[in-house]
């Protein structure tokens, strides 16, 4: 990374066939990095990570199985690793191993509890700054008979709201410990397994909230008949969580444009082979490098038929990006760009792709006019509030930005910023990668504490963001 004397090399190679570990190994990542353009770009076609959607889905499905199952392509994440170390306390075995079909990728084999988790020896089970293995664990948790939940990162997760699910679980029988009215962590449930029946849970700040209802619906006797009396925020998660239930041969039907669920009860989770495709969020974060230093790109495996891909094409046409090839089945999932630095402002609806909105208002930042991405309250419920601290730091970095209760206002400047200075990630990846974006098209480059936060989702963003036109230097 750069030329500085002061530049470490980050190697994403993994040595080894066959390993027993939470995760196989992954560029170890400085906390703090200097990020610029430079003049020469190789082209690139990234090995994109597995969707961190999919990916803790399906390893759920493996957990809560009778049988063997193989989960092919998962994220090598933080996340990932939060969710394996909970898997094997929990029960069941989980053992990394090359794929068979692609050497060069990883696959987790794992021997699921038949679904039945046991209570973690410790009696706690640590999630990290995991907020969506957090929720979803939750809804497992609540099977055993007391379980804490516990954070290490208590100024991004340990802030991040629960009451919602906790309540519904109060009103299945379950006795909570939390702290505060927003049922921070740590977080003890006591008195399982739950009562099956009629169960009402908010969507308005969460869906993971009722995703892990769904999950843990199946395994009551009685089952769970679930309502969502107000909005649903962030929609495509509950359909990935649908399709993930279904692979896993989950009945279920649902009523009212996702608002009312029956999943009967005393259902078994099907062990199988799951494929996980490339991760939407981290192709974004590409495709918004890209439009800012004007280069072209190529994405592969991308999941045409999900909904927060769609969103991200509707968004991208809406910039005007200059798109030669589109997702689709019959391509493999391809995206490609050409090389174009012009995007022009736009009207975008962020809750269909609202992990991608961070590094969208980064590339923004330097289109021809006003964007405005709307909808996108749940973005203050995060690692950070990634609005106001988004905002926070764009503007530290010279950008014109707006942060609204529901919306973010952005004013490009299509000349680029003057940049020279610092800014934080406030400990999320999502907030350090648009960072890197908008220190592409700044004169004198920034340097972004909290780097490290990339390794949740993506920890050899900074690899490629080399090879596509970026000098990155360790500090």
């Amino acid at each position: 990374m750069g030329d500085s004397e002061h530049a470490t090399r980050w190697s994403s190679d993994i040595a080894g066939e066959t390993i027993s570990q939470v995760v196989p190994a992954t560029p170890a990542l400085p906390s703090t990095v200097f990020v610029r353009a430079r003049r020469n770009a190789m082209p690139l076609v990234p090995r994109l990570p597995g969707s961190k959607y999919y990916t803790l889905r399906y390893l759920l499905n493996a957990l809560l199985a009778y049988d063997e199952s193989v989960v092919r392509f998962p994220a090598l994440s933080d996340d990932t690793a939060v969710l394996v170390a909970a898997m094997r306390a929990l029960g069941a075995t989980a053992q990394w191993e090359r794929d068979t079909a692609d050497p060069s990728s990883w696959a987790l084999r794992v021997m699921g509890c038949a679904g039945k988790p046991r209570s973690p020896a410790s009696g706690v089970l640590s999630v990290g700054n995991a907020g969506a293995v957090l929720r979803l664990l939750l809804g497992v948790g609540a099977l055993l008979p007391e379980v804490r939940f516990e954070t290490d990162h208590p100024m991004s997760l340990g802030r991040r709201p629960n009451a919602d699910l906790l309540a519904a679980l109060v009103s299945l029988g379950i006795e909570v410990e939390a702290q505060g009215t927003d049922g921070l962590l740590p977080i003890t449930l006591r008195g399982g397994p739950p009562h099956g029946g009629a169960v009402s849970i908010s969507g308005a700040r969460s869906s993971q909230y009722l995703s892990a209802l769904l999950y843990l619906a199946p395994m009551l006797q009685d089952g769970l008949e679930i309502t969502v009396p107000d909005t649903l925020r962030s929609a495509p998660l509950v359909r990935a969580t649908l399709r993930a239930l279904a692979a896993a041969g989950i009945q279920f039907t649902v009523a009212g444009s996702l608002h009312h669920f029956d999943v009967p009860g005393s259902q078994t989770y099907r062990a199988g082979t799951y494929e996980v495709p490339a991760d939407g969020p981290s192709a974004a974060a590409l495709i918004a490098a890209a439009l800012t230093l004007g280069v072209p790109l190529r994405l592969e495996r991308l999941p045409a038929a999900e909904d927060d891909i769609q969103a991200l094409i509707a968004a991208l046409d809406a910039f005007g990006a200059p798109l030669s090839q589109r997702p689709s089945l019959a391509n493999g999932g391809v995206l490609a760009l050409t090389t174009s630095p012009y995007m022009r402002g736009a009207r975008v609806d962020g809750d269909g792709c609202i992990d991608s909105v961070p590094v969208l208002a980064a590339a923004a930042c330097f289109a021809e006019g006003e964007t405005r991405f709307e909808n996108v309250a749940t973005l203050r419920l995060k690692e950070s509030d990634r609005i106001e601290d988004l905002c926070a730091e764009l503007r530290r970095a010279g950008c014109d930005v707006d942060p609204l209760p529901d919306v973010i206002v952005v004013r490009g400047r299509p000349g680029g910023i003057a940049g020279g200075v610092t800014v934080d990630g406030h400990d999320d990846h999502r907030l350090v990668q648009a960072l890197a974006v908008v220190a592409l098209r700044s004169r004198d480059g920034l340097t972004i504490t909290g780097a490290d936060a990339v390794a949740k989702s993506y920890p050899w963003f900074f690899e490629d963001l080399e090879r596509m036109g970026a000098e990155v230097v360790a500090m």
